[in-house]
């Protein structure tokens, strides 16, 4: 994770995150048809079967991964 503008913790040593991804990062989780620039939506695991990152997607600007941001902040968290 190169430069992270939010995460959030989901429980169960689960997190969600907001970030530009290396290039090796991309690649080894076998989502580089998103490409390799822009901000992208993963979650991440520390226990058994879900450890490691997992990318949900890509924010189509940075505008939009603010807006994820705002949406996040404004919503009651059930974790």
């Amino acid at each position: 994770m190169d430069d992270i503008l939010a995460s959030v913790s989901l429980g169960f040593g689960r997190s969600i995150h907001i970030a530009t991804l290396s290039q090796e990062t991309i690649k080894a989780s076998a989502a580089d048809h998103l490409g390799f620039g822009g901000y992208f939506l993963f979650e991440t695991g520390d226990a058994g079967i879900t450890e490691g990152i997992n990318i949900l997607g890509k924010a189509c600007s940075l505008d939009a991964a603010f807006r994820l941001i705002d949406i996040w902040n404004t919503k009651p968290h059930m974790a």
